[in-house]
């Protein structure tokens, strides 16, 4: 019931949002709705060690299979732009992140993650480092649950700054959040900043429409010893759909897992 309030509440917001700042500038020229991080189904995803946590919580108490189904989906749409300068805009975005046990005898997502949030980005060009511009400057509020309630809710709230480098076909993106210690973070997941850190470092490669990717959380922060890493690799094959490989290692491969370790493999198709 708690992931259909969030469906609800997201999508009244980006109602609400279009009538009231859709007025500073006309935004007919942008699509209502477009990609935001990655869209990928893996029909492939194998994890070496499944959390103990889904121990006697499952279906029937069906034992978790190490290969199952993932997909992400990701979406993010404009609601204000120049409100303060020329090259900015303020969106809502929500992501998705879902682990189905698709192989298993009676079939059942072991987790669902969810993530919408609301940021301006602003395109700029600032040239800090010789040859190295910055070429965006995010601000913005993340919220993330799995939404199952009780002692299996995990949730956290946090404000965002992110700084993106570009030159040529290399990108690097920084980012650093706050995050709330409210009630449901104190009550769910206390030391979740010890696993998944204060921020982020995202490293890409273009090159003739393959993408490869490095996103780091926590290693620098925890010298190494409770971080991750997932390398995302996408390649064209037939118009608009592209091969894609994952590899994750560390914590935090799902919300609810965030204190667990493991290592994981993933082979589909992205768009």
């Amino acid at each position: 019931m708690k992931r259909y309030i969030i469906y609800f509440l997201f999508f009244s917001l980006i109602s609400a949002s279009f009538s009231t700042l859709a007025n500073h500038e006309d935004l007919s020229d942008k699509p209502l709705v477009s990609t935001y991080k990655p869209i990928y189904i893996l029909p492939f995803y194998y994890t070496e060690t499944p959390s103990p946590i889904y121990i006697g919580t499952t279906p029937d108490n069906q034992k978790i299979q190490n290969t199952e189904f993932k997909f992400q989906l990701s979406f993010r749409a404009p609601i204000a732009k120049a409100l303060f300068r020329k090259k900015n805009t303020i969106y809502l975005a929500y992501t998705q992140d879902s682990f189905w046990q698709a192989y298993n005898n009676s079939p059942f997502f072991r987790e669902n993650d969810y993530e919408p949030q609301i940021f301006m980005e602003n395109k700029i060009k600032w040239h800090l480092l010789p040859k190295f511009p910055i070429t965006r400057l995010d601000f913005g509020a993340i919220h993330q649950s799995n939404g199952r309630g009780g002692i299996f809710e995990r949730s956290w709230n946090r404000l965002y700054g992110e700084v993106l480098f570009k030159r040529g076909h290399f990108s690097v993106a920084v980012k650093g959040w706050y995050i709330f210690h409210d009630p449901a973070y104190e009550m769910h997941n206390p030391d979740i900043q010890h696993y998944m850190g204060y921020g982020n470092l995202l490293l890409s490669y273009y090159y003739k429409q393959q993408i490869i990717s490095l996103e780091s959380y926590n290693n620098a922060e925890s010298g190494f010893k409770r971080g991750s890493f997932i390398v995302n690799y996408s390649f064209p094959l037939v118009h608009k759909i592209k091969g894609f490989l994952q590899f994750f290692s560390g914590y935090g491969q799902s919300l609810i897992e965030y204190n667990h370790r493991t290592n994981a493999f993933g082979i589909g198709i992205a768009i």
